[in-house]
């Protein structure tokens, strides 16, 4: 699933993350990670991309979906234009 914020989507799509299965999670800030042990327990320091949005990858995420999580942070990484 990718999401985007569209109006006032955002702090729905924080509370569905303990119900969904994500391998990559971007925030728009690091207090935007949500206040769950489903959430919080899995995930360590951010990647900071973007312009320093935080990016992380939980660590239920194994093999080459973890593979292609880690590609695509280090697109951004070298990609995307800070801000």
């Amino acid at each position: 699933m990718v999401a985007t914020n569209e109006g006032n989507s955002y702090p729905t799509l924080m509370r569905q993350l303990a119900d969904t299965p994500w391998d990559l999670l971007i925030l728009i800030l690091p207090s935007d990670l949500p206040d769950s042990p489903v959430v919080r327990d899995h995930v360590r320091g951010p990647h900071l991309i973007c312009g320093g949005a935080p990016a992380y990858i939980p660590d239920w995420v194994k093999g080459e979906q973890r593979e292609a999580a880690e590609m695509y942070l280090h697109f951004l990484v070298l990609h995307c234009e800070a801000s």
